[in-house]
């Protein structure tokens, strides 16, 4: 997820470096590039390390495109982002795992899985937030 991440980052960046403009390199960045380090995210039960770990991803994005550092990056970030990124994947796998509790009663194997663990993690998800 990573690696494809930061190739498509890459190689945006390459590109949109003659812009000289940060909004619409990170307007392009979120489009193009967040879903490749979002994919998946939402159905697996991340921990808080590999959450922190796609968190100081998406920093060091903003950090090589507004080329600033330290206590600079959170600040950018909270001005920037609607929602902090580590909330982002938390509601994320909260909006998948409502959606897995409706379907629970039309197919026997998804509901086997929201009863055993889909509840159990619903409920650290929330206590997270």
């Amino acid at each position: 997820m990573k690696s494809k991440f930061y190739r498509a980052f890459n190689d945006l960046f390459h590109n949109a470096a003659k812009l000289k403009d940060e909004f619409t390199t990170m307007h392009l960045v979120s489009s193009y590039c967040k879903p490749c380090l979002l994919y998946g995210t939402e159905a697996v039960a991340l921990n808080a390390t590999q959450r922190r770990s796609l968190s100081h991803t998406w920093q060091y994005v903003l950090s090589k495109v507004f080329r600033i550092t330290g206590y600079n990056v959170s600040f950018v970030c909270n001005v920037t982002e609607a929602v902090p990124f580590c909330e982002l994947l938390i509601h994320r796998n909260v909006t998948f795992l409502k959606n897995l509790q409706k379907f629970h009663s039309q197919h026997l194997v998804i509901g086997c899985l929201v009863r055993h663990s889909g509840k159990n993690e619903l409920h650290e998800l929330f206590d997270i937030l």
